[in-house]
């Protein structure tokens, strides 16, 4: 079936879809609403060798049009949102295609910033993309806050099967623990992981004897405040979302 998509991602290394704004086309202002990295590390594009990155992965392969980029809004780290940025696309993760480069503005801190147009991708097929930025607004950090992609493309019967894991969490944001509810057709066996903002596990586990819907109750008192992702792993399939713990 054809569908036309818009997919709101953030700061994640792996497929991701999550949506952070507060109003239509404004951008909150807290911390955790973006993506930051503090320490550069070997890129996916190996020519690019050591920097600061994110990689994106999709799902599946999409016909990619146009985005739209919120820089960080923090008003205290503004200077971490990125300036001059690469962005590259892959279809296998290994071999990267260079879209150009291309310089955002930074954000201005308030609730009202609604970010601006980004790369056009101009049709291309990707089913993942890599932003390197190269310079930023003065901070130790580098960062921003959400890219928007508008895609287009087909699933076949397979991936359309990959659709039907769902993954819910409550309360969000949380404190001693979490509850998460996973809608699966499947019977096989989950496996769960809680990942912090470094891409570390902190939480991880197995659970049998599923049920179309299967609930999890995560005892998170060992967590220290912040944003995590919980990835849901099930016959090759995953779904992952973003948690916060207050």
């Amino acid at each position: 079936m054809k569908k036309l998509v818009t997919l709101f991602i953030i700061f994640m290394l792996t497929g991701l879809t999550s949506q952070a704004q507060c109003l239509e086309n404004r951008h909150s202002t807290n911390w955790y609403d973006g993506w930051i990295s503090c320490t550069a590390s070997p890129n996916p594009k190996t020519s690019y060798g050591t920097t600061h990155w994110i990689k994106y992965d999709l799902g599946y392969t999409y016909t990619l049009h146009n985005t739209k980029l919120w820089n960080s809004n923090d008003p205290s780290h503004l200077d971490y949102g990125i300036m001059d940025y690469k962005v590259d696309y892959s279809i296998d993760g290994t071999n990267w295609t260079n879209l150009g480069s291309f310089t955002a503005n930074q954000a201005n801190g308030l609730s009202q910033y609604e970010g601006e147009f980004g790369p056009d991708f101009g049709g291309v097929s990707a089913r993942y993309v890599l932003i390197t930025p190269t310079s930023n607004y003065g901070g130790s950090c580098f960062g921003f806050s959400e890219l928007l992609f508008n895609i287009d493309g087909s699933l076949s019967a397979d991936e359309t099967a990959i659709a039907d894991l769902t993954v819910k969490a409550y309360p969000n944001p949380f404190s001693d623990t979490i509850n998460v509810i996973i809608d699966t057709f499947s019977e096989k066996a989950i496996d769960y992981y809680v990942y912090d903002l470094l891409g570390r596990v902190v939480l991880k586990g197995t659970k049998n004897n599923i049920n179309p819907r299967t609930s999890l109750t995560l005892d998170t008192q060992s967590l220290i405040t912040g944003v995590y992702f919980i990835k849901i792993k099930q016959n090759g399939k995953s779904k992952s979302i973003k948690i916060i713990k207050k």
